[in-house]
C-alpha cells in the first residue's frame, strides 16, 4: 500500500512539473533541458523561486552554515523589510532589497567655554553611526560610532567655529549638518575683587570685603573662584575654623536673602522658611550674581562634581588643601535657622535642585566628601564662581 501512495504522489507532481535530470537538474513545465552553465535551472514563465524565509534569530540558529548559504531574512533590515542574507567569510551578510542612507542629524545645543566646545547633535533615524569633522570632508572625518557628542579642546576664546557631522549606515551617508558655536569671551579673572556689601535684601549686614580670586582648580580650571566664602571677612585659618568672620553668610535654596550667625543670634532674625518648589536657583535670586556682578554664580551640581572628582577629594582634607581652601563652616538648621555644625561639617550650596524639596550640595567632614542631596530649607555657605 505504501508503494502505491508514493507512486500516485510522484505521478501528481509530474502532471504539473517536469524534472529533467542530467549532469545538471532542470525544473520546468515544458520538458526543456537545463542550461549548460547551470547546475540547477528553474524555468517558468509564471512562477518564481521561493527560498527559506527565516527571522534573524532562526537564521542565526542554523548550525555550521555552509559558505554561500542563502536565506530570506524577514527581520534583518533596519526599516523592517526583508533582505537576502548570505553566509560569507564566516559571517552572515545582508543584501538590502530597499537600501536608504539616513537623513542628516539635527544640531543639538552646544556647550562652550573659553577654550572648549562640547558639540551635540540629535539621533538620525536608521543611522548606524556618525562622523564629525572640522572641514566639510566626509572622507577625512572622525568616526564617532554611535556617540552624538564631541568635545573639542584647545580653542581660542571669543571665536566662532563651524563644524560638520554626518549620519551613516550600510547604505551610505547623509548630507552634512553644519554646527556653529562661538567660544566664551576672553575675560581674565584678576587677583581680587572688592565689594561694598549694603545691608538689605541680600547682604544681612553692611561691610566692604576684598575677595581674593583663584584659578586653575583641578576639574574646573576654566573658571575664577573667590578664595573664601561670600560674606566672610577673610579666608579660614584651618579646616575646622569655627569663627563667624571666616564662615561668612548662609542662604536657603533659591532665596537671595543671606543670613549672618554670630553663634548666638541670626541676622536677620525673621521667620524661617520651609521650602518646597520645583525649580533650580533662578538667576534673579543668585546672591553671587547680585553681589559680585554678571557672570558670577553659585556653582552648579556639575561644577561641584568636577572639582570634587578632579581634586580626588575623599574627606575634608581635599577641599581644605585645594586652592579653594574650603573649610567646615557649618550651616543653619532647616527647621529653625539655628547654627549647626560650624567647625565640624562643610555644607556648600549648588544652584541645582535634586527634587522639589532637596538640592544638590557639596558635603564634607573628617571622613567623607561628596556631592549629595539636602533639604532646600537648610541654610548653606556660598562659594561663588565665574565661568569663562
Amino acid at each position: 500500500m505504501k508503494k502505491k501512495i508514493t507512486r500516485f504522489f510522484l505521478i501528481g507532481i509530474l502532471m504539473f512539473t517536469t524534472i529533467q535530470t542530467f549532469p545538471q537538474v532542470g525544473i520546468n513545465s515544458d520538458n526543456s533541458s537545463p542550461d549548460p552553465s547551470a547546475g540547477l535551472d528553474v524555468n517558468f514563465t509564471n512562477k518564481g523561486v521561493l527560498i527559506p524565509r527565516l527571522t534573524r534569530e532562526q537564521r542565526d540558529a542554523i548550525q555550521n552554515p555552509a559558505e554561500g548559504l542563502i536565506v530570506y531574512c524577514t527581520s534583518c533590515n533596519l526599516k523592517g523589510t526583508g533582505v537576502i542574507s548570505i553566509f560569507q567569510g564566516g559571517l552572515w551578510e545582508i543584501i538590502n532589497l530597499h537600501c536608504y542612507a539616513p537623513n542628516q542629524p539635527a544640531a543639538g545645543t552646544h556647550s562652550p567655554i573659553r577654550t572648549q566646545i562640547i558639540w551635540n547633535w540629535n539621533n538620525a533615524p536608521i543611522a548606524l553611526g556618525y562622523k564629525w569633522n572640522t572641514s566639510n570632508n566626509y572622507a577625512t572625518a572622525t568616526d564617532m560610532g554611535t556617540s552624538t557628542t564631541k568635545t573639542e579642546t584647545g580653542l581660542t576664546c571669543s571665536t566662532p567655529y563651524t563644524r560638520y557631522v554626518w549620519a551613516y549606515n550600510a547604505c551610505g551617508y547623509s548630507p552634512p549638518d553644519t554646527l556653529t558655536q562661538t567660544t566664551i569671551g576672553c575675560q581674565t579673572c584678576g587677583t581680587s575683587i572688592t565689594i561694598n556689601h549694603i545691608a538689605g535684601a541680600v547682604a544681612p549686614v553692611a561691610k566692604t570685603v576684598t575677595y581674593d580670586i583663584v584659578t586653575n582648580i583641578p576639574g574646573c580650571d576654566y573658571a575664577c573662584w573667590i578664595a573664601f566664602n561670600l560674606g566672610a571677612d577673610h579666608q579660614a585659618t584651618s579646616v575646622d575654623d569655627a569663627s563667624e568672620a571666616s564662615a561668612g553668610w548662609y542662604w536657603q535654596f533659591n532665596r537671595k536673602q543671606g543670613y549672618k550667625h554670630d553663634g548666638t543670634t541670626r541676622t536677620p532674625n525673621t521667620t524661617w522658611l520651609s521650602i518646597s518648589e520645583n525649580s533650580d536657583w533662578i538667576a534673579a535670586n543668585d546672591p553671587c550674581t547680585i553681589e559680585l556682578g554678571s557672570g558670577w554664580h553659585i556653582p552648579t551640581q556639575t561644577e561641584w562634581t568636577y572639582v570634587n572628582t578632579g581634586g580626588g577629594w575623599t574627606d575634608w582634607n581635599g577641599p581644605w588643601n585645594s586652592g579653594l581652601k574650603i573649610h567646615a563652616a557649618g550651616g543653619l538648621d532647616s527647621n529653625y535657622g539655628s547654627l549647626d555644625y560650624r567647625g565640624d561639617v562643610g555644607l556648600y550650596c549648588s544652584n541645582s535642585q535634586y527634587d522639589a524639596s532637596n538640592l544638590w550640595h557639596l558635603h564634607f567632614d573628617p571622613g567623607d566628601c561628596a556631592v549629595i542631596s539636602l533639604t532646600k530649607s537648610f541654610g548653606l555657605s556660598a562659594r561663588c564662581v565665574l565661568t569663562y
